[in-house]
């Protein structure tokens, strides 16, 4: 029987959160480095699941209360310095306060 080594991955998360009244989408700059669009999120802790993940780093990233989350896509890449994959689960919602 073959031996496959396991790849270690690190799951993250991240919301749009969009104000449809303002027609605005909350951005946040994760990285100076980085020239894209990111918004407010953070890692999936030991245990927990991906939805109240986003739902705490975004109460802790921002203040804002979110509920109502749509799955958007996921986005996921290798990282060959830390041998390791990542795994961002992203999410949209209009619900928010705070």
């Amino acid at each position: 029987m073959a031996y496959h080594e396991l790849e270690k991955v690190e799951l993250t998360n991240m919301c749009a959160i969009i104000d449809e009244k303002n027609q605005k989408v909350l951005v946040q700059e994760r990285k100076k480095s980085w020239t894209g669009i990111g918004f407010p999120g953070g890692h999936v802790e030991k245990g927990e699941a991906l939805i109240p993940s986003t739902i705490r780093e975004i109460k802790e990233e921002t203040g804002l209360d979110i509920s109502n989350l749509k799955p958007c896509g996921i986005k996921d890449w290798f990282e060959p310095k830390k041998n390791r994959r990542y795994m961002v689960f992203l999410y949209s919602t209009t619900t928010f306060s705070g």
